[in-house]
């Protein structure tokens, strides 16, 4: 299943490679876009917030919010 999350936090394509890595070993696919900030994640169960807001605070200051 694919979930979709609006990014903020993200600023240049640096960004955007800190985020995808951060993602990596919570999805099976990733997939980061710098304009609109979005990541779209393929996953076998759906993630929760919370799990994706503390990978992405590892990795600097960006936070996501569920778009489906």
């Amino acid at each position: 299943m694919e979930q979709s999350f609006e990014l903020s936090g993200i600023h240049c394509m640096h960004c955007v490679a800190r985020v995808k890595k951060a993602l990596e070993p919570l999805c099976e696919k990733v997939e980061v876009t710098l304009s609109p900030a979005i990541a779209v994640v393929t996953v076998k169960e759906p993630l929760k917030i919370e799990d994706v807001n503390a990978a992405l605070a590892k990795a600097g200051d960006y936070s996501a919010t569920p778009l489906n």
